[in-house]
């Protein structure tokens, strides 16, 4: 068996910034010490990019670690394999977890970085180019997922197909797009280009929204910014049609848990069909949207699980070949898995089939491989 982690990352290093054009380099990311006595840390270094410290010094948004800081030094993960300068020893560390594939997502870029979207594409170009050419020394081990400025239809359109030509496995969002909802209809004409090039649409964890970022601060900031705007995005999905209109679309959501996957869909359901019996029309009520069953079991929906859930329900409700395992590493926060192998080998309320599926066989079929 084949195990596939849909979803690893990066820690950016400086030096992934270093060939941005001349327009934009002097408003790249600049990696700043800061003192173990601020309330940061061991985490004693931060971003400055798009006029704002990141993470932030005030306790609003993310909590990530950069590389070379006390932090990261201090993990058992090497700092060349967190920020791939060194792939052997990165793929060494899947070996020992028993992960032949990974795919890789930022870390930096889990975060709204640059209002200005020529700015943001420069960034994103510079990331795609460094992560595909560490992928490309991993013989074919590991897979990346390409980021795209959405705000700007006609330049995420071009980067969209040049990752594609580059050999991306799929493109990122995160559940908000600064201040726009994912199915506002000025991106359904990047999704389309999405699946024509076979290239399924990653919905994962982050602060997209600026807005919903300054609501919060401390151990609140993950699971109400940057994990909800996931839901949220599955729920107006779902409802939006998206999905028939665009008939080879793919989307994947990651990094949030898979547990509340059945609820939503029930949610969902209560819109399509009303259950009142207030009203004597009650066709009228209901919506000609489809059951988002109906896109699971059409290999469309995707979801990435975590090994400690209630895989057997989840596999009873959605089915067992949507559900995707994913280890977050090397990040080693609150959604670590980097035992799910283990985990998911030894439960004994899974058959052989399903286990296989969610270690890889999913994965492999959701990723363009």
């Amino acid at each position: 068996m084949s195990v596939f982690d849909a979803d690893g990352h990066i820690i950016e290093p400086e030096e992934m910034f270093a060939e941005m054009e001349a327009e934009f380099y002097p408003n790249r990311p600049l990696m700043v010490p800061l003192p173990l006595d601020t309330a940061r840390g061991k985490r004693d270094a931060c971003w400055i990019v798009g006029g704002q410290a990141l993470p932030s010094l005030d306790g609003k948004g993310p909590n990530f670690f950069l590389a070379g800081d006390s932090h990261s030094q201090s993990m058992t993960a090497s700092v060349q394999a967190q920020t791939l300068q060194d792939v052997k020893v990165r793929l060494a560390d899947l070996d020992r977890m028993g992960i032949h594939n990974q795919v890789i997502f930022p870390t930096l870029f889990l975060v709204a970085v640059a209002e200005d979207p020529r700015l943001e594409a420069a960034l994103f170009r510079a990331y795609n180019n460094y992560v595909k050419r560490a992928c490309d020394r991993s013989g074919g081990r590991l897979k990346w997922v390409a980021l795209i400025p959405l705000r700007d239809p006609a330049l995420a359109e071009q980067e969209l197909r040049r990752a594609s030509d580059m050999g991306a496995a799929a493109v990122l969002t995160l559940g908000m797009s600064w201040n726009l909802s994912l199915h506002e209809p000025s991106f359904l004409p990047i999704f389309r280009t999405a699946s024509e090039l076979d290239l399924p649409v990653c919905v994962h964890f982050g602060w997209g929204s600026k807005v919903l970022t300054d609501l919060f601060a401390g151990s609140n900031t993950s699971f109400c910014s940057a994990t909800t705007p996931v839901l949220w995005s599955f729920y107006y999905l779902m409802l939006s049609g998206v999905l028939d209109r665009l008939p080879k679309l793919k989307l994947g959501f990651l990094e949030s848990g898979a547990g509340w996957v059945p609820y939503v869909i029930d949610q969902v359901r209560r819109r399509i069909k009303p259950h009142t019996v207030l009203i004597k029309d009650r066709s009228a009520a209901r919506s000609a949207t489809r059951d988002p069953l109906d896109y699971f079991k059409e290999d469309r929906v995707f979801v990435a699980g975590e090994s400690e859930e209630d895989l057997s329900y989840l596999v009873s409700r959605l089915g067992e070949d949507c559900l995707m395992m994913a280890s977050d590493y090397p990040h080693g926060d609150a959604s670590a898995d980097e035992e799910f192998v283990k985990s998911v080998q030894v439960r004994e309320d899974l058959s052989p089939t399903a286990k296989e599926k969610i270690l890889g066989g999913n994965a492999e079929r959701f990723y363009r491989c």
